[in-house]
């Protein structure tokens, strides 16, 4: 990520997801931390949305 544009979109690609509860991502840190429920979605489909939205999650 390398912009206030690029928050956005990784942020509105996690959100995106069903069963993320709560997402914040912080451009200085290049990380998103997420709030999911484990029994709707994991990890992976996550990193996923992160992929489809142009970037590629560590």
């Amino acid at each position: 990520m390398a912009c206030n544009h690029c928050v956005v979109r990784v942020g509105r690609a996690i959100a995106s997801v069903e069963g993320v509860v709560e997402v914040d991502v912080n451009l200085e840190k290049k990380e998103a931390v997420v709030n999911f429920e484990e029994s709707v979605t994991d990890l992976e489909t996550i990193k996923a949305a992160v992929r489809e939205a142009g970037y590629e999650p560590l």
